[in-house]
């Protein structure tokens, strides 16, 4: 990168950090009002359970072939690509939903007998798996300004109708549905700015057929493998409520929340722009030496926060949301190093899709979900003790993000001998 290209780089990043940082803000100030005032560990698991359930097939809701609109450099393809990444974004948040019913019949207790959610996790579902496709989609037009508006609204609302709904005694529905207030209405503001610019989509099914073909390895490696990710914090949380009760994983949830907000605020932002950038470096070399250039900063930023959160007293939570959230920030530094060096690894983590390496972080992605089954059940059986337990993920987890960074450096310097050879 030269001089301009990385101020222009920055320039991007900090229009969408600005509206992140802003939604941030607005969602941590809610959670503390939500938390503080009206709701428990044991009402906080269900609605993160919900959530984290949606999270799954929503990363995939259009088999990730939204990460193909910005390859695509020809408006009709890419309009022509919006249309098919739509289309399945409605099969898989009804499969979603028919998944899930089977789910809540199970853990009927857990889920305090709502049946209301079986009817609101297709809409879940569909409505973050168009955010997540509106994103790529501005992305691609560099419309930064777009994304960070409407992130914006989606905090603000979805903050605001969360704390009308405790404030009406709702039960933990009350986050759920406010939640989905927030999502709806920042998709509200995407569609807005779509039919300011553009008509609505064609249908070419000779243009669609080639373009699933050229990016099948989307759907074939990439979509199972972000799923299978994803994953993961769906099962902690499911293993843990199941074994060590509601409280616990109420507390785990909201850990994984708070740091999970605080990555969001910069690693989301700068996740977006990167890829634009590297979709465009046509050079191994110089994409090998961005990729450095980026992870050294980020492993500054990531040190720097990581140590003012080890010394911040565990106490500060407590003394803030009140006495049935203590042991929360004793959660979140347990689980802090895994959070921190999946920060790092999930900022760079698109130089994968860069690379073509779809297939191999597929397998890659398996063998996570499979180390992480292996590390519960090994501490379920031989540590039965839910703090220690968690001690054993965090360490398996930061142990798996090290392996993906240094798997990362492999193929670009594959990538570097190939095109010498």
């Amino acid at each position: 990168m030269n001089k301009s290209e990385k101020n222009q780089f920055l320039k991007n990043v900090l229009t969408i950090f600005s509206g992140t940082t802003i939604a941030q803000i607005i969602n941590f100030s809610a959670i503390i009002i939500l938390q503080r005032y009206f709701y428990s560990p044991e009402e906080y698991a269900p609605f993160r359970l919900f959530f984290e359930f949606a999270a799954v097939f929503s990363s995939v809701a259009a088999l990730r072939l939204e990460s193909g609109l910005i390859l695509e450099r020809e408006h009709n393809r890419a309009l022509s690509l919006l249309r098919i990444c739509l289309k399945y974004a409605v099969i898989v948040s009804l499969i979603g939903g028919v998944v899930f019913t089977f789910y809540f019949i199970n853990e009927i207790k857990v889920f305090q007998y709502e049946w209301l959610l079986i009817v609101l996790m297709p809409l879940a579902i569909f409505s973050n798996g168009i955010i997540q496709i509106s994103r790529q989609f501005f992305t691609r037009s560099k419309n930064f300004l777009t994304i960070t508006t409407s992130r914006v609204i989606h905090s603000t609302s979805g903050s605001l109708a969360q704390i009308i709904t405790g404030l009406l005694s709702f039960n933990f529905t009350g986050l759920v549905i406010g939640r989905l207030i927030g999502l709806v209405s920042g998709n509200i503001n995407y569609v807005r700015k779509y039919f300011q610019k553009y008509n609505w989509i064609q249908k070419n099914k000779t243009l669609e057929k080639e373009l699933i073909q050229k990016h099948n390895k989307f759907i074939w490696f990439s979509s199972p493998g972000i799923f299978v990710g994803n994953s993961i914090n769906l099962i902690t949380l499911i293993f843990f409520t199941h074994y060590y009760g509601e409280k616990f994983s109420g507390l785990l949830a909201a850990a994984i929340q708070y740091l999970g907000l605080l990555i969001m605020m910069f690693s989301s932002s700068f996740a977006q722009v990167y890829y634009n950038e590297i979709a465009q470096i046509k050079n191994p070399k110089a994409l090998y030496k961005s990729y450095t250039y980026w992870l050294k900063r980020l492993f500054v930023l990531t040190l720097i926060g990581w140590i003012i959160l080890v010394i911040t007293p565990s106490s500060l939570l407590t003394s803030i949301l009140g006495d049935k959230w203590s042991g929360l920030m004793d959660a979140i530094k347990v689980i802090s190093p895994w959070m921190a060096i999946m920060f790092i690894a999930s900022s760079l983590s698109y130089v994968f899709i860069r690379l073509e390496k779809q297939k191999e972080i597929f397998f890659f992605d398996v063998f996570h979900l499979v180390l992480i089954i292996i590390t519960l059940g090994l501490g379920h059986f031989f540590l039965n003790e839910k703090n220690q337990i968690l001690y054993l993920v965090t360490i398996v987890q930061s142990v798996f993000y090290i392996l993906s960074i240094s798997l990362a450096f492999k193929f670009l310097i594959a990538n570097i001998k190939n095109n010498n050879a």
